[in-house]
């Protein structure tokens, strides 16, 4: 969200202040309310004292807004919004955004790119990439190009699911992949710190759905079209084929003091 702000006396010419407010993945927004422990089912289970906010806007007439969760900058102005880089629209340019994702990088780190595809966050990056049976961290080089349509389509089919059916505080009914602690076969899921610069992020993935050619098993239960018998050009003899010349750190979840940690 951007907000605008004029400042000056009322002889001089104003000037003009824009705040950009991030609200991650469980910012919200009060009007004319604050949050407490009583109204908030995810305060009331984790914090024995009410909530602060991070900013709060007052006006006029007695009206506020109350900002919860989220990070404050102040810029310069606000970037120029292109609705062909956003995936909820349908003016959405595919064929862009499958050119971006195919570079010597790790898709998890191409996805997150707001530039190319706003509105993917984490959650929608994790469950986007089991949904295509894609590693996160493997190069965008590797990928053909209906295997990049593959992903991309999963990640606006995941944001449009959201946006339609989500909460607050609950994205959907049921995730595939994302704080699971076993995929929808069964199979362990591995957790870590994974991409590149920043946008390293929590991320989960299974190592057997999302390295290997999939199974009938596990496209039944995803229900997504899948051509058995074809060749996969994203496997080389029941191995992902992922180019080795370059390699992007892992960072590690830190304790920063008692109690707290260092969340993406």
């Amino acid at each position: 969200m951007f907000l605008k702000f004029e400042t000056g006396q009322s002889k001089q010419p104003p000037s003009h202040i824009w705040l950009r407010y991030h609200f991650g993945m469980w910012g919200t927004l009060r009007v004319n309310e604050l949050k407490t422990i009583s109204n908030s089912t995810l305060y009331r289970a984790r914090y024995i004292q009410d909530p602060k906010p991070r900013v709060v806007l007052t006006f006029e007439r007695g009206d506020f807004l109350a900002f919860y969760g989220c990070s404050v900058q102040q810029i310069d102005s606000p970037p120029i919004l292109d609705d062909r880089t956003d995936v909820l629209q349908d003016s959405f340019n595919i064929g862009k955004s499958i050119s971006f994702l195919r570079q010597e990088k790790p898709v998890c780190y191409l996805l997150l790119n707001q530039s190319h595809f706003a509105g993917v966050k984490n959650i929608v990056k994790n469950e986007a990439l089991y949904s295509a049976r894609i590693h996160p961290m493997q190069m965008g080089t590797s990928l053909s190009a209906e295997k990049a349509l593959e992903l991309v389509k999963a990640a606006r089919n995941f944001a449009k699911t959201w946006v339609e059916d989500g909460t607050a505080y609950s994205p959907m009914g049921t995730l595939n992949i994302y704080c699971k602690k076993t995929c929808l076969l069964g199979h362990k899921v591995q957790r870590d710190m994974l991409g590149y610069g920043d946008f390293t992020r929590i991320t989960y993935w299974c190592s057997l759905c999302q390295s290997t050619v999939p199974s009938s098993e596990f496209e039944a239960a995803l229900q997504l079209p899948w051509t058995s018998g074809e060749k996969n050009p994203d496997v080389v003899d029941g191995s992902p084929n992922l180019p080795t010349a370059k390699k992007y750190p892992m960072v590690v979840l830190t304790e920063t003091g008692p109690g707290s940690k260092i969340y993406a």
